[in-house]
C-alpha cells in the first residue's frame, strides 16, 4: 500500500499484526483427519483416498474440532477486518483525492509457469497465501463503501492502457 501526503511517500503491509498460528491449525486438521479415519473407516480405499457418495458419521471429538478450527479463523478475519479498518480511516485522513492502481493478483494465483530447462511445471506457490491473509481487494472495497459516505470517488488508474 502506497500513500503520497505532500509529495512522500510510503509502504505499508496490510493487516501486519495478524499472526496465524499455522502449527495450531495443521494440528487440529491432522486430528480432524485421524478421527475422521477411525470414525468411518469404510469410507476410504486401501490407498487412503477417499471413496466417493459414502455417508459420513462425524464423532463428538470431531465436531469440538471443527468448532475449534472454525473459531480460529474466524478471530483471524475478525482482526484482518478490524486492521483494514484501521488503515481505511487512516488513508481518509490524508486527503481528498485517492487513486488506486489496483492490480488483480488472484489471477497470479492460478498462472501456471514451466521451467525452461526441462519443461516442468513450477511449484504453485503463487501469493495464495499471502493473497488470503492480507485481502486486498476487502481494503479496497471498504475504501469505496467509506468514501461513497461522503460522496467522494475512488479514482481507479487502469494499468493496461496506461504506462506505470
Amino acid at each position: 500500500m502506497r500513500s503520497f501526503p505532500e509529495n512522500t511517500s510510503n509502504y505499508e503491509e496490510l493487516a501486519p499484526d495478524i499472526i496465524t498460528d499455522a502449527k495450531e491449525l495443521r494440528r487440529i486438521e491432522r486430528l480432524m483427519d485421524r478421527s475422521r479415519r477411525t470414525t468411518n473407516p469404510n469410507n476410504f480405499n486401501p490407498n487412503g483416498t477417499i471413496k466417493r457418495g459414502c455417508k459420513w458419521a462425524f464423532s463428538k471429538r470431531y465436531k469440538k474440532l471443527c468448532a475449534k478450527r472454525k473459531n480460529i479463523h474466524r478471530k483471524v478475519a475478525s482482526k484482518r477486518k478490524q486492521e483494514h479498518e484501521k488503515l481505511v480511516n487512516h488513508i481518509l485522513t490524508l486527503g481528498s483525492d485517492i487513486r488506486i492502481r489496483f492490480q488483480s493478483l488472484q489471477r497470479k494465483t492460478k498462472e501456471t509457469t514451466r521451467n525452461k530447462k526441462n519443461g516442468k511445471i513450477n511449484a504453485k506457490k503463487r501469493f495464495g497465501r499471502s493473497i488470503a491473509h492480507r485481502a486486498p481487494a476487502m481494503l479496497v472495497t471498504m475504501i469505496e463503501r467509506k468514501l461513497s459516505y461522503q460522496e467522494r470517488p475512488l479514482n481507479k488508474i487502469d494499468t493496461y492502457s496506461k504506462p506505470v
